[in-house]
């Protein structure tokens, strides 16, 4: 349970500042002595990667004259915990919030996704369980489905052929010699067959869903077969997986693929029609949703890992075409509003999947991809200080389901749930993304709306703040001064927070198993760390409309070319150096 600074215990300060030494030392860590290597075929033998500990934050400024006893400013944790409530469950304390977003401002690699103790918790368990099954049943995976078979036998092995097939054809028939500097030889067709061999496409997998699906759950892991997945999709869910492997020279392989499969995602046909002139049928809106979802994760990937060159084509090119494509697609189509909750049937859970997975993509689902891409848009007007392409009134999808109905693993299970969900404001409404934003933003709401709101779900607050955070950039970008229309996105800010106060998270009951990381709620509990961003830029444009702003806090017009995420990490810096008026509604 989390406890406010002046209320833990001396055990618990000493642990915090353990904690806190071993993220701003500059030593390298030691190798864990509990970390064995992988078992492979060849002869050496891997060692574990530790991710280098982030830099010590070092935050100067007054102090805000509104509270009292006003925590040091290098205490994240404290200054946090005047703002806002425990997070029951959580495995990761509500004071990191504004000290993840700053590591993650300020660093590369998908890693930086999980704070680097959940990260680090989470590949030892990994580790255990498939030493465990290896000497228990040298047979099985961490997925007692998955079997060891000979090469010649197994059913993936049809999977590395396609997938080197595929990489072949695009790295030899370049397209643009600017993406893809690889040229194709012997040598790196073995590299190829070596990275996607069968063990190697399930072990990957196993890190995807593990360690880096729960910050982005927009596939339908329940019905998804990489068997019968795209290739391009099934290339990246391994890319990103060994990326996040606990094992340097996963992530070392991986990196000399992701041009090739980038370009692979967007070679698409999908990404090169002419708007709007074919019919779609349900499984081309399968096939469109899953194109979206590879080239969302493709793009994350890049963005993390790739080169300057990767990160510079994703922000400027690579982004507009998948918002293009989820208009394309059409944004309002993103909805529940056809399913019925009348007969289980496996048609019907399949029509849920691709409709949830759409919803989610835009903001996380076919509700979720288009959720997703609006995140993305978010992000990138958030971390690099540019204006979003995608505006509130554009985001007509439906809020996304509770992520247990998306989780359940049976068309009954499922329907079951959604039953117990009639009754909400969010399904029997089939409210959107824009209209909840309206409505939060209308006036302050009394506790029964609250409570109703907060249970709509962590992914659904984090769109919801994110939406919030994008009202305030049109004007950013155009006005120094405040704008009148800015009062409503106050009183949103303000409702929103009392949201997230009763909100209970989704994975509370979720025990920390391999088998079950996957449906741990990932990023998007950091949504308070971009409230925190929005009430910081409300301030400074309150301040604006008072007078000029000092030279030094004046934020300058986005830097087009820039992939770096300074401008953000500054203005995370300067959160604390803010003199909120006390009469402020926050």
């Amino acid at each position: 349970m989390f406890l406010p600074a002046n209320m833990c215990s001396g055990t618990d300060r000493a642990r915090d500042l353990l904690t806190r030494h071993q993220k701003t030392c500059k030593a390298r860590h030691s190798p864990l002595s509990e970390y064995r290597a992988r078992p492979v075929a060849q002869a050496e033998r891997l060692q574990p990667r530790l991710p280098m500990a982030p830099m010590a934050l070092a935050l100067v400024g007054p102090e805000s004259s509104m509270l009292l006893d006003q925590p040091s400013s290098l205490d994240f944790a404290a200054w946090d915990s005047l703002h806002a409530p425990p997070m029951a469950s959580d495995s990761i304390t509500t004071g990191e919030k504004l000290e993840y977003l700053a590591d993650f401002t300020r660093s590369n690699g998908m890693a930086t996704f999980l704070d680097y103790e959940t990260l680090k918790q989470r590949q030892k368990l990994l580790l255990d369980c498939s030493e465990s099954h290896l000497t228990d049943h040298p047979a099985v995976t961490v997925d007692p489905a998955l079997h060891h078979q000979p090469c010649h036998l197994d059913p993936l092995t049809l999977k590395t052929h396609e997938i080197t097939h595929c990489l072949q054809h695009v790295i030899s028939n370049k397209f643009e010699k600017v993406v893809i500097k690889l040229d194709w030889a012997p040598d790196v067709q073995a590299s190829c067959e070596a990275f996607y061999t069968p063990r190697n496409i399930r072990r990957f997998l196993e890190y995807f869903w593990a360690l880096w699906y729960p910050n982005c759950p927009i596939v339908h892991r329940p019905s998804f077969d990489p068997l019968g997945a795209p290739v391009a999709l099934l290339c990246v869910m391994v890319l990103i997986g060994a990326c996040l492997s606990p094992y340097e020279d996963d992530g070392h392989a991986a990196r000399m693929w992701l041009d090739g499969v980038e370009e692979l995602a967007f070679c698409n046909g999908c990404f090169h029609e002419e708007s709007g002139k074919l019919m779609v049928t349900v499984p081309r809106l399968k096939s469109r949703v899953e194109s979206l979802q590879t080239a969302y994760l493709v793009c994350w990937l890049q963005k993390r890992e790739g080169s300057v060159e990767a990160q510079g084509r994703v922000r400027r090119h690579r982004h507009a075409v998948m918002v293009t494509v989820a208009r394309d697609i059409g944004i309002e189509s993103a909805t529940h509003r056809n399913l019925w909750l009348t007969d289980p049937s496996e048609n019907w859970w399949r029509q849920f999947a691709i409709e949830e997975a759409l919803i989610r993509h835009v903001p996380h689902s076919v509700s979720t991809t288009l959720t997703y891409v609006f995140l993305i848009d978010a992000a990138t007007a958030i971390f690099h200080h540019t204006p979003p392409r995608m505006v509130v009134s554009e985001l007509q999808m439906d809020m996304s389901c509770p992520e247990p109905c998306f989780q359940a693993d049976s068309a009954i299970e499922c329907f079951n749930l959604l039953r117990g969900c009639e009754g909400s404001t969010f399904w029997s409404a089939r409210l959107s993304v824009a209209e909840v934003a309206r409505r939060i933003c209308q006036g302050e709401l009394d506790e029964q709306c609250i409570h109703e709101y907060s249970t709509m779900g962590t992914l659904n607050l984090f769109t919801t703040v994110q939406a919030l955070h994008s009202l305030l950039m049109i004007p950013l970008q155009n006005s120094p001064a405040l704008d009148s229309t800015l009062a409503p996105v106050q009183i949103g800010l303000d409702n929103w927070r009392r949201m997230w106060i009763h909100r209970r998270p989704e994975d509370r009951r979720i025990p920390d198993q391999p088998r079950c990381l996957w449906k741990k709620i990932g990023v998007v509990r950091y949504a308070p760390g971009v409230w925190h961003l929005a009430r910081s830029l409300l301030a400074r444009m309150t301040a604006s409309a008072m007078g000029p702003i000092p030279e030094s806090s004046r934020q300058g017009p986005a830097r087009d070319g820039h992939t770096d995420m300074t401008d953000v990490n500054g203005l995370i810096m300067e959160y604390q150096q803010l003199n909120l008026d006390a009469s402020s509604s926050f």
